[in-house]
């Protein structure tokens, strides 16, 4: 006859059920990641790449021919490269552009008058009465670091100054004589 040394079957405490926590903090993770992914700045689709903003460059290959061989190549694939669309330079007056993928706000100073405006993209504002020198100042709205916020000064169409930076909350300020 056998008898148990320890007074009969062990008893075990409650087991965690490691394989499902797993599970669900990876899911959780994973909502998270996805959140902030499809979310972005803000929440807004200002700094995602329309169709639009894009431009198709068909992908070639080069291939050395022999001599008394042909070669055919055929693009195989194509690169998508987001663009933004410059807006148009009036060709008289005095106008300033701002250009940034996400959020900005600035103000743009002439003959003693300040002009208060927010944004996004690339907007080409009409400075009207222009006088001495005008003098604008912006600033992204966002921490971004990777795209640049560029402010031009035109006048009749042609450039007079510019600035831009790629900075979190970056600022730009640019200045010319009229």
């Amino acid at each position: 006859m056998r008898t148990h040394i320890h007074g009969g079957r062990r008893r075990r405490g409650p087991e965690i059920p490691w394989l499902l926590i797993a599970t669900v903090v990876g899911i959780g993770v994973v909502v998270v990641a996805a959140l902030l992914f499809f979310s972005g700045t803000g929440g807004s689709s200002a700094g995602h790449a329309t169709s639009s903003d894009m431009v198709v460059v068909p992908a070639t290959t080069t291939v050395p021919a022999q001599s008394g061989s042909s070669a055919t190549v055929s693009p195989s694939s194509s690169i998508v490269i987001a663009t933004t669309t410059p807006p148009d330079v009036p060709v008289t007056g005095v106008a300033i552009s701002v250009s940034y993928i996400g959020g900005f706000n600035g103000t743009y100073s002439t003959g003693g008058v300040t002009t208060t405006l927010t944004g996004s993209g690339s907007q080409m504002y009409q400075v009207a009465n222009a006088t001495g020198s005008v003098t604008a100042v912006f600033q992204k709205t966002d921490s971004t670091a990777t795209h640049a916020l560029t402010v031009i000064i035109y006048e009749n169409g042609r450039q007079l100054a510019t600035d831009s930076t790629s900075a979190s909350y970056g600022k730009v300020t640019v200045t010319a004589a009229l």
